[in-house]
């Protein structure tokens, strides 16, 4: 029997090729690629200068047309949100615009809904803030040798950096300032769990419905992998190369790539019961029909180490994602052959790329293909929940989107070139991490 009769009402996103669920999806349609020069990035982080050559340092997929102002309400709130929560909150609340949910805003006691009776949860990650923002504190902690002593950052933190930098930092905030912002007072959590962050945010606002401790959940999901801060550390992921042209860059599933391409993005889901949806007469764009999760260490998961180096096993588990995929179609009642699609989770790492093909080899062999990071870039914790976003936009379109590829002979997978129209009912949604995580999500058509 499917193990979830949790319907998606609404879903929202925030990235490169588009904001919003169509203007995204007719940006996958059209393969637009979000990848360029971080010269063009609007978010005031680190850009590269006149005399840099453009390396995979400089490239990634920023949403350089994000205006939080249209989004932020009230205004002042910015001034305790990062880029992260920012884009977390325009999500969420396209998602709620579609659910029809602005007519009964804010929630109140004497409304149909009832604050106590909606939840928020979201995947998140660090934020790692600007460099500059702690500037005078770094300053201020030379001595007069010019040498910087860390004993002195401490005091000099108290008195240089603003008192809600904190506030601004948080990787629990995106689910604060969603809930806040709509009086919601049910359960708020965040899970910060890597590249499967999202959906796990999903599967425990299924919990909470299926217990009965909501009957709403806004379940969301924010991530980059080109914030200033961020980009210091490249040790955990293989760095990309530039493609000629640049937008081509992010190459999921080519064996000739190089590595991973970074990018930013947010998206969330509003999820309800069936019956409820039913209820106040609200449009059920795909039901969640089952879902998995598996962890099998990978091989620098047992040896204590993170590196991106190109050992074989060295990060990813295929068995892990073969078994949280098998897992997910016998829960949901279903044969491989039934899947019209399987959103992917490549993401340009040989390594890692290569587990997800061997996984889907044996489970999924002959399944037409997705992977939106080619489009967009890796954007972190974001990244799976804008996959589930993908998979479900892909059925109630019911079209089945190309992937952008620099070399489409070199995919050893089930990549389309041009978007293909979709038959099945069913799409399956996978995610995995570096350590050995994997989650896979059947998503069914209503």
């Amino acid at each position: 029997m499917p193990r979830s009769n949790v319907v998606i009402t609404g879903l929202g996103v925030v990235s490169s090729i588009g904001i919003g669920g169509d203007a995204f999806f007719d940006g996958l349609l059209q393969k637009r690629s979000g990848i360029t020069s971080l010269a063009k990035r609007t978010d005031g982080c680190a850009v590269p200068s006149s005399s840099d050559s453009l390396t995979g340092h400089w490239i990634g997929g920023p949403v350089v047309d994000f205006e939080p102002k249209q989004y932020v309400r009230p205004r002042k709130s910015l001034k305790v949100m990062c880029r992260e929560i920012q884009t977390a909150f325009a999500a969420s609340h396209l998602a709620i615009e579609q659910s029809g949910l602005n007519a009964v805003l804010p929630l109140s006691d004497t409304g149909s809904l009832k604050p106590a009776d909606v939840g928020t949860v979201f995947g998140s990650e660090m934020f790692y803030g600007s460099p500059v923002e702690m500037e005078d504190a770094i300053k201020a902690s030379v001595t007069e040798q010019g040498e910087f002593d860390p004993a002195m950052f401490g005091g000099a933190a108290m008195k240089k950096v603003t008192p809600l930098w904190m506030l601004k930092h948080l990787p629990n905030m995106p689910a604060c300032h969603v809930g806040i912002s709509i009086n919601a007072q049910g359960p708020n959590n965040t899970l910060v769990l890597g590249d499967v962050s999202g959906m796990a945010a999903v599967v425990e606002s299924i919990s909470c419905l299926e217990r009965g401790t909501a009957k709403m959940m806004i379940a969301g999901a924010t991530g980059t992998r080109i914030n200033t801060t961020r980009m210091n550390y490249r040790a955990d992921l293989p760095l990309a190369a530039v493609a000629d042209p640049v937008a081509l860059s992010s190459r999921p599933h080519d064996p000739e790539s190089p590595g991973v391409v970074g990018g930013e993005a947010a998206a969330a889901l509003i999820l309800e019961r069936r019956e409820d949806a039913e209820q106040r007469e609200a449009v059920a764009l795909a039901r969640i029909a089952s879902y998995a999760s598996c962890f099998v260490a990978s091989g620098g998961m047992r040896e204590g180490q993170r590196s991106s180096k190109s050992d074989p096993q060295l990060r990813g588990s295929a068995e892990a994602m073969k078994r949280s995929m098998e897992i997910a179609l016998s829960d949901a009642g279903i044969e491989s052959s039934q899947v019209g699609l399987v959103v992917s989770h490549g993401m340009g790492d040989p390594v890692i790329d290569l587990a997800e093909r061997t996984a889907l080899a044996e489970v999924a062999p002959n399944t037409p293909v997705v992977a939106t990071i080619a489009s967009l870039g890796h954007s972190g914790a974001a990244s799976g929940m804008v996959d589930l976003v993908a998979g479900a936009l892909a059925l109630v379109k019911r079209q089945i989107p190309p992937t952008v590829q620099w070399n489409a002979a070199n995919a050893q997978i089930g990549f389309r070139d041009a978007p293909e129209a979709m038959s099945s009912n069913h799409v399956l949604c996978l995610s995995h991490t570096s350590e050995g995580n994997a989650m896979a999500m059947v998503l069914e058509s209503q």
